[in-house]
This record gives structure tokens, sequence and C-alpha cells, in this order.
């Protein structure tokens, strides 16, 4: 005789079975496209947003990105490398997100945004792979500690949020870079 109960056990154990059959197939990490490289040259980070000193510190995460990613290999040399990957910081700017409550025209919280393009050369065969590829980055600073402090610590906030922001840049250009498009 068919029960709830036993009518139960088998739906769920129909359903069971489907999910387990639905992922089978389903495989961790960035999928099973190959690159068409296997080394790569980063050339160092070139800085027209006018950025103080940003150009060593977006190199610097950038490399780190694609060695932790661990789908190519950095080389250190253009003539070791199959591809060359060149970035330009393009833009920054500020936007103003919350006013302080004692005095609207003055920012409370922004977003800070920075661009770059990106251009990705085939170096054997000295095709473009892409060119002039734009990557975005933003992240969230607060200019005062709390909201009823009256004293704005904003470059401070932005020094302290400039290594987060180029981590965040970085990952996105080394997923445009490895991601197969």
């Amino acid at each position: 005789m068919l029960t709830a109960r036993n009518l139960l056990k088998y739906v769920t154990a129909i359903a069971t079975l489907a999910l387990l059959a639905a992922c089978s197939h389903y495989q961790l990490g960035a999928g099973g496209g190959t690159l068409a490289f296997k080394t790569l040259y980063i050339v160092p980070v070139e800085n027209s947003a006018g950025m103080p000193q940003a150009g060593a510190l977006f190199s610097t995460q950038l490399r780190d990105a694609f060695i932790r990613d661990g789908r190519v290999s950095i080389v250190n040399s253009p003539d070791q490398a199959d591809a060359i990957l060149a970035v330009n910081l393009a833009n920054y700017s500020r936007n103003m997100t919350t006013a302080r409550g004692d005095d609207s025209g003055l920012a409370r919280k922004f977003d800070l945004i920075v661009s770059v393009l990106a251009t990705l050369t085939d170096n054997r065969t000295g095709k473009l792979l892409f060119e002039k590829r734009p990557v975005n980055a933003t992240r969230q600073i607060f200019t005062t500690p709390t909201p009823a402090a009256t004293q704005s610590e904003q470059l401070q906030a932005e020094y302290n949020t400039m290594p987060l922001l180029a981590a965040d840049l970085a990952n996105s250009v080394a997923h445009a870079v490895l991601d197969v498009w």
C-alpha cells in the first residue's frame, strides 16, 4: 500500500538522484577552455590618471593577481613571453554618495573609481588579442569615522583604500585576460 510517508520517500529519492545527475558535469574553476598563451609579460603600469605613485602599486597588485591565479606563468622579459599585457591607468574619480549631516555641501562617503585600458598582444604573431579594453573598479570610503564627527579624514581614507582598490582592479584585469573569451 502506498502511504503518504512512502510517497514522500520515493519523491525525495527521485529528486536526490535527479539533482546528483544534473551536477555530475559541473567543474570548479575557470572552465575547460584553453588559453592561447602560457607565459605573460606585464609591462609596468602607465599612469595617465595623475594618481601619485600609483603605477608601482597597481603593477605589483597586477602581477600578484596573475601569480595567485596560476593559469599562466609571469616572466620578467618580453622576449620570454607568449603574450604581453599593457595596462594604462586612464581615469581616477570620486563620486559623493552621502553628505554629512551637519553640512550637506560636505561629503561623508565617496565612491572611488579607477578605470584602466588594457591591451593584450600575442608576442609570437604580433596580433592584438584585445586593445584598450576598459576595466573598472570601485571602492567606497568614509571621510569621517562616525556620522557625528566633523573632522574630515578623506586623504587618509583614500590612502588606506588604494591597495584594496588596486587589488580589485588587478583581479578584474586578470579575469579579462584569462577567462576564455
